[in-house]
């Protein structure tokens, strides 16, 4: 348990029990530090036009993101915060076992008032700014209540290195953001606050064209692979069904989605298993059976319906088809007649809309498929 004791004999300005050790010959320790006492140990507000000695200039969207969500979930989770502090600013009292030996390892951390100016944050700015505007918000919500909002009592890890050199401390901050962050389709995979995540998950099982055909371990399709796209891939998709392919999905929609995932699912099927496999061949043969998955490696090499980035550009174009409530079935047909053949000698569908380079290879950046997208349906619309 933390113990504040602000001013008392003008000694401390924190005392608590902690864990010593070292990293990097440097000593470090780690402690449980509930947010109200963080907020007064840390009284300096991080604002978007001051750069502090360590860190990178803060982005206030991003710390509004962990604000909301520190206020909005009540099973939030908030990784450690990395401090720094001048070592003659710190005194570490080891404790005692159960037989009344010292353990060099367990004590009490006790931090000087005089030197609590020391205290640098390299890692974790933006948690700082959001925790400090998440007490503030919650303080409002908590009036004419006669309960404390559960932030008020909630802790923190955090991890005090013995080190205050701006150098020293700037190298730190680079070497902890080297750690692999976690990869998309992970996300995708563990992440149940994403409607769409949810939605490609249930797809992966449930679509006739997509079930054994997800892969799940990479984020992208190998050529060698038996698999249409990864699920992150089809996560993305998803999104682009439902928004279009410049479009962003706002908080409430996905929130909206998540009460009512029936609906979404609805559709993503609809999308799957009705307009993709009316509008090519080669879905239909896929859920016919007539191909076999261990045969789509070399029809991958020969058709453009084997590229994730076609795939959602027939979900924009789907989207924007359907949109005023036009029956998709018309654009379906128009891709069925269509060419979608690799190193086809005439100019195909795909090579007029501009996504295609030289040597075949697919364009994914946002404005050029955004702009296929809109010239297919503008294509297929004239030829009704």
């Amino acid at each position: 348990m933390t113990l504040t004791i602000p001013n008392i004999d003008n000694q401390y300005v924190l005392r608590t029990p902690a864990h010593k050790f070292q990293q990097g010959g440097r000593d470090v320790f780690s402690f449980p530090l509930d947010l109200a006492t963080l907020d007064g140990l840390l009284p300096q507000r991080v604002d978007e036009d001051v750069i502090k000695d360590a860190n990178r200039r803060l982005t206030p969207s991003h710390a509004k993101k962990i604000q909301s969500y520190l206020v909005d979930r009540s099973d939030w989770i908030l990784g450690s915060l990395l401090l720094g502090i001048a070592p003659d600013a710190v005194e570490f009292i080891p404790g005692k076992d159960e037989s009344g030996r010292v353990n060099a390892l367990f004590g009490e951390l006790r931090i000087l008032t005089n030197r609590a100016n020391t205290l640098k944050i390299f890692d974790g700015q933006h948690r700082r700014r959001a925790i400090a505007d998440a007490l503030s918000e919650s303080q409002q919500l908590q009036l004419g209540t006669n309960r404390p909002h559960p932030l008020m009592t909630a802790s923190v890890p955090i991890i005090l290195y013995a080190e205050d050199e701006i150098k020293s401390l700037r190298q730190m901050f680079a070497d902890a953001s080297k750690t692999k962050p976690i990869e998309s389709n992970t996300v995708t995979r563990f992440d149940e606050r994403d409607a769409f995540n949810l939605s490609a998950m249930w797809l992966a099982k449930n679509s006739d064209l997509f079930s054994d055909r997800v892969e799940m371990e990479r984020t992208t399709v190998p050529r060698s692979s038996e698999c249409l796209v990864a699920i992150n891939q089809l996560a993305k998709t998803l999104r682009t069904l439902d928004v279009g392919y410049k479009g962003r999905v706002s908080k409430d929609r996905n929130d909206g989605h998540l009460l009512e995932p029936e609906a979404l699912y609805e559709r993503c099927l609809e999308w799957a298993d009705g307009f993709m496999v009316a509008a090519r061949s080669e879905y239909d043969h896929l859920v016919a059976g007539e191909i076999d998955n261990s045969e789509i490696p070399h029809f991958r090499s020969t058709s453009f319906a084997f590229n994730a980035t076609v795939i959602r550009m027939m979900a924009g174009c789907y989207y924007e088809w359907v949109k005023n409530g036009d029956d998709w079935a018309t654009l379906a047909e128009f891709f069925r007649e269509q060419s979608l053949e690799r190193r086809s000698a005439d100019r195909t569908l795909l090579h007029e809309a501009g996504i295609i380079a030289v040597e075949d290879t697919v364009l994914a950046s946002t404005p050029i498929v955004s702009r296929a997208v809109d010239h297919i349906v503008g294509t297929a619309r004239s030829s009704k």
